[in-house]
């Protein structure tokens, strides 16, 4: 299925020090097939989804975050610039939908009403999300390109540079020089999972969560770099679930959280 759709998508995976990487289109099929896996157990009915307990839609193989027009939040939001993507690169939206367009559904209630019934817009909502796997899957892979030169400069600004451009090259790069799918995969899946990390108003008592400070906080000396990452995530996040809000209830989501983090070890 992803085969059909993901022709040459990852061909130019990240820009580092000014050479293009490439993934073939079997690695490519491995990464886009192991987001969806993480994020909705690979089934198309979880392609429109919500969570009990949280205040925007999950829509896409990413799970790309979807606001209310009456609860916005204060970190990004995923699904319109995907959806302008998508758009950019030939897909046909329906036609009540644009990268403008507010969540339809403004509450868990008026989502889970829907889905039971099966309603028009869930119906055309889910068949686009279908068809268009292959270009989520490059949004996600145009999110770390684009994010990386931002998240290096300001580690450098930070003092973090060395370390973290250390730790972005153990993962993405063998020791021959060529590209390591799985360290691509972490790589993709994480900052779509939990941000790039440098957001300011992706955090809670001025501790982020996101890309940059799981690899600011790798084991130096871990030679095993998917561990490394794996148990610095698992540190960040079970940070997360205590630094939060209480009323936000993170620690349902830690079993899943660790449960993602187990498979960059495999």
């Amino acid at each position: 299925m992803f085969r059909k759709i993901l022709p040459f998508i990852f061909l130019s995976l990240v820009t580092l020090h000014a050479n293009t990487l490439r993934l073939t289109d079997a690695q490519a099929d491995r990464i886009a097939r192991k987001i969806w896996l993480n994020e909705g157990s690979g089934k198309r009915d979880k392609l429109v989804w919500w969570n009990r307990g949280e205040e925007f839609a999950s829509c896409g193989i990413g799970h790309f975050i979807w606001f209310t027009k009456d609860k916005p939040m204060w970190f990004w939001e995923a699904f319109p610039p995907m959806l302008q993507f998508l758009i950019d690169h030939g897909a046909r939206p329906p036609r009540w939908l644009t990268p403008q367009t507010h969540c339809v559904w403004n509450s868990y209630g008026e989502w889970k009403r829907a889905k039971r019934k099966n309603t028009r817009k869930m119906r055309e909502l889910t068949a686009f999300l279908d068809r268009t796997k292959g270009l989520q899957a490059r949004f996600m892979l145009h999110r770390l390109n684009t994010s990386w030169p931002r998240i290096l400069a300001y580690a450098k600004a930070h003092g973090q540079g060395k370390i973290v451009a250390h730790n972005y090259r153990r993962l993405l790069y063998r020791k021959d020089g060529s590209i390591d799918p799985q360290g691509a995969y972490i790589l993709i899946d994480y900052i779509n999972f939990k941000g790039d990390g440098i957001n300011k108003g992706e955090r809670y008592r001025g501790k982020g969560w996101g890309l940059y400070v799981v690899l600011t906080h790798m084991d130096p000396n871990d030679p095993n770099p998917y561990r490394a990452f794996a148990r610095s995530g698992k540190w960040v996040l079970d940070r997360l679930t205590r630094i939060a809000p209480p009323e936000r209830r993170l620690w349902r989501f830690k079993k899943g959280w660790f449960n993602r983090m187990d498979t960059y070890q495999k």
